[in-house]
């Protein structure tokens, strides 16, 4: 952690609750402990705690998390209607410090985080644990499957596993979980809720900027921004008064990027400077949290990253729930079936690099007609694929009855 935190000093701060140490802390008990590692599991669970909130009034909410990121995402998403502390290290004693402040009804966990001193504790106080939005990639599966006999161990610990297709399904039952104790719900992800005033900051956005169009570029990591900035050179030359803007993934990247485009040569602005947006301006350099929404709102098409380069690929719904027509790299190992449906219906295309890249920005800039039915059939998929978060509610509820 101290290690982590010399290039993103938030690591530094509340470092006893890694210990499981929160005697300052005022805890709501008997409620509900979800556990969303960084930003993509708590923008996963978010629609789900409003349900619990909705459904369950007067029942308690608290949130872990691993990062500093997911903790200030839960902040501005969720504010003071959740409970927030950093979940310890597995240490036994760390989690039974934890669970003697939380004193939950049950635990729920996003997608595959699974600790087995944390399993296993629960199982010994006799607390549920469910495995919501479970999911094992193409990359995780045989490494499970290679320890399976460790895994078996844990899967006897948890209550219920929630999975987010067929797939996933099967490969926790090949694993040894007990098929009594397995569904398939779908995808929290597919029930996106966008903040109306990033909506319109994204509208005042682009309406600050004028008739340019727009690339998004978000997500990206180390190696990533070279290629998309590639592929804007070729962009540019046909669109000379486009603007990018570039979001790195991470918020300890945001200086080294910045030293990146200064190398580049190319006029752009720090979105954190708050630097007017002039006719000279190339690029903004989106160095901010929490604005990921407003970024897609003023976009005309929209790049997600971690996709170029082998990470695995980032949430490709959130631009699609805008009616942002989106492109992707072929590193989609963590988002297979979402792009398979978005790529068949037409709302999604993928590509293998930088060239192609420029070259389907282009395809979409040439065609404000096309970019609105793309965008609006994209809000359909959404709309059509919703109803996890009902079903885990079901799931649930049996242990929620107070």
């Amino acid at each position: 952690m101290l290690l982590r935190s010399t290039k993103l000093p938030a690591y530094r701060a509340r470092l006893l609750e890694r210990l499981g140490i929160y005697s300052k802390l005022v805890f709501k008990p008997n409620g509900v402990w979800i556990h969303a590692v960084s930003v993509g599991e708590v923008v996963a669970a978010v629609p789900l705690i409003k349900a619990l909130q909705s459904k369950y009034v007067a029942i308690p909410i608290t949130v872990t998390t691993m990062t500093p990121t997911g903790a200030q995402r839960v902040q501005q998403m969720l504010g003071n209607t959740v409970t927030h502390v950093y979940i310890p290290y597995d240490i036994s004693w760390c989690i039974v410090n934890l669970i003697k402040k939380i004193r939950p009804l049950c635990l729920i966990i996003m997608e595959t985080e699974l600790w087995p001193n944390l399993l296993n504790t629960c199982k010994a106080r006799s607390i549920p644990v469910i495995i919501a939005n479970a999911r094992l990639s193409d990359r995780s599966f045989p490494r499970y499957m290679r320890f399976r006999w460790f895994i078996q161990q844990m899967l006897r610990d948890i209550t219920y596993v929630a999975t987010q297709s067929e797939l996933d399904t099967q490969r926790f039952l090949q694993l040894g979980l007990d098929a009594n104790k397995i569904t398939t719900v779908g995808n929290l992800k597919f029930e996106v809720q966008i903040d109306a005033l990033q909506l319109q900051a994204g509208k005042a956005l682009k309406a600050s900027i004028g008739e340019r169009l727009i690339l998004v570029a978000a997500s990206t990591h180390e190696g990533e921004e070279q290629l998309v900035l590639q592929a804007f050179k070729q962009i540019h030359q046909s669109h000379p008064d486009c603007l990018l803007i570039l979001i790195p993934r991470h918020p300890d990247r945001f200086n080294n990027v910045a030293e990146l485009l200064t190398q580049q040569q190319v006029n752009f602005i720090r979105r954190s400077s708050h630097a007017n947006c002039t006719s000279d301006t190339t690029i903004i350099l989106g160095d901010t949290m929490g604005e990921l929404y407003m970024y897609y709102a003023a976009a005309d098409v929209a790049f997600v990253g971690g996709s170029l380069v082998p990470v695995g690929g980032h949430n490709l719904l959130e631009p699609a729930a805008i009616g942002v027509p989106c492109i992707t790299g072929s590193h989609l190992e963590n988002f297979k079936d979402i792009a398979k449906l978005l790529t068949t219906a037409g709302l999604l295309q993928i590509v293998q690099d930088s060239a192609q890249l420029a070259q389907q920005c282009l395809i979409w800039f040439k065609s404000a007609e096309l970019r609105s039915q793309v965008g609006n059939n994209a809000k359909q998929i959404l709309l059509q694929n919703c109803g996890a978060v009902e079903k885990i509610l079901g799931i649930t509820h049996i242990y929620l009855i107070v």
